[in-house]
Order: C-alpha cells, then sequence, then structure tokens
C-alpha cells in the first residue's frame, strides 16, 4: 500500500507529541481562558477542527461547554481518548477532513482551529473550501478563532536552523520560505540513536488582509485580532501570532 502523500497525513504520530511536549495542557488552559473570556461557554456546542491530542478541547470542556474533536491523525485521536485525569470532562473525537466536516450545518456556537492547523493544503481553493465548512456547520451568529502564524513576523525573523534535545530525540529542523508558492517549508529530522526520521511541513503564508478577505467571503465578519496567546492586540511587525475572532453572518 503506498503511504498517503499529503504531508499533514504523516506528520502527526507519536513522535510529535514528543517533540511538542512543551504544547502542553496548562498553555491550553491559559490561551483559552484569555481567547475566550468574553464568550459564555457554558451549554455551548464547540468544534475543536485539528485537535490532536486534545489540549484545547479539554481545556474548553473545563468551562462547562459540550466540545467535539476533529483530526485526521488516528495516533493523536487515540491519544486525546485517553482522559489525562480521572475528573477529565468528556469530549467526544471524531476522525475527518476539515473540508468536508461529518457535521449537519448549524451544529455548533464556536469552532476553533488552534496553534496553525490552517494553511496546511496544497490548493488555496481548499483552504478557503475549509473555512466556508466552518460558516456551514456555526449557527447564525457562532464564534469563529482562527489562530495562525503572523506571516509579516515569520519573513521578517525566520530561523533558518535550530537544533535541540527533547527526550530520547535529537531534533534539526530548517526553515525556508519559498516564495513561489507562498509557503514556510520546515524540514524536520528527527534522531533516536541509530535511526532518523525525517519529515517536512508546508504552510500556506496568509497575510492579515488576505486572511480577513478569505473570511468575509465565508459569510464570516472578523470583529478583532489578537497578537498572541495573552490577549494583546495585534501588532504587524512584531506579533508573532494572528489570532482573528470571526463571527457567522446571517445570510437568510
Amino acid at each position: 500500500m503506498m503511504s498517503d502523500p499529503r504531508w499533514y497525513a504523516r506528520a502527526f504520530d507519536s513522535a510529535y507529541l514528543e517533540v511538542y511536549a512543551h504544547r502542553d495542557s496548562e498553555e491550553a488552559e491559559r490561551a483559552t481562558r484569555r481567547l475566550l473570556e468574553s464568550l459564555e461557554l457554558g451549554g455551548r456546542r464547540v468544534l475543536d477542527l485539528a485537535c490532536g491530542a486534545g489540549r484545547h478541547a479539554r481545556a474548553v470542556a473545563r468551562r462547562g461547554a459540550t466540545v467535539v474533536g476533529l483530526d485526521l491523525s488516528v495516533e493523536l485521536l487515540a491519544r486525546a481518548s485517553q482522559a489525562p485525569e480521572p475528573d477529565a470532562p468528556p469530549v467526544t473525537f471524531v476522525r475527518g477532513d476539515m473540508r468536508h466536516l461529518p457535521f449537519a450545518s448549524g451544529s455548533f456556537n464556536i469552532v476553533l482551529s488552534m496553534f496553525t492547523s490552517f494553511g496546511y493544503f496544497a490548493n488555496e481553493a481548499d483552504d478557503r473550501g475549509m473555512l466556508a465548512e466552518v460558516r456551514r456547520v456555526l449557527v447564525p451568529g457562532g464564534v469563529f478563532l482562527l489562530d495562525v502564524f503572523n506571516a509579516e513576523h515569520v519573513r521578517r525573523n525566520l530561523v533558518p536552523e535550530t537544533h535541540r534535545s527533547v527526550g530520547r530525540f535529537e531534533v534539526f529542523e530548517r526553515r525556508r520560505v519559498d516564495a513561489g508558492r507562498d509557503v514556510v517549508v520546515k524540514q524536520i529530522e528527527l534522531r533516536d540513536g541509530s535511526t532518523t526520521h525525517r519529515y517536512e511541513e508546508v504552510v500556506r503564508m496568509w497575510s492579515r488582509p488576505r486572511l480577513e478577505a478569505a473570511l468575509q467571503s465565508a459569510a464570516l465578519d472578523v470583529e478583532h485580532a489578537r497578537g498572541d496567546y495573552d490577549g494583546s492586540d495585534f501588532d504587524p511587525n512584531h506579533s508573532p501570532r494572528l489570532i482573528l475572532r470571526a463571527r457567522a453572518r446571517d445570510e437568510a
């Protein structure tokens, strides 16, 4: 059987969880508290897109929401389904593709896309299709929180190479901007003794104006922009993140 050629179908496995172990539940608690503090979560239905191991989904569920997490990775969903503590709030985890959400229209009050889970697809039309699906599954007036890296900050501050030790791995990362495709490419090499695992991440660089225009085209009206998980205002030159909150337009 041929392996799946899509980089995001191969990159998110058990090794990924080790490499990004510093992105933990405490960080997810802080981020969701600041970014969602003005929203009433009790009794709301929330969808966490590309939920991974479920850290953001569980943080939101602790605030009284009914949460569904969707991801493509079987390994990450298996980890997500293992409750981290006995009193962890229930979360439903579903395997699926963000471009074809397996939910009825108007199923959710809030949709989250955290930690740059947007911009993965080879064609920009697929990114836009994902936004259309988000609008479809939101109730009119529902909220979409979209968290990506700040493309301008990446262009100015890209670190070409890094090396770090994480658990059993030596992690070598090489980064470059592919201007022709308008993507940032990160090549990762994990060395574990005599074993080496290599994979590549390719993420589209959405600027704020283009991303806001794409959201508007999908009937998602942007309310504000934040520049980091502390809730600070977005600064195009210095903010590491671009976190947009948009509301589903009632087009009836």
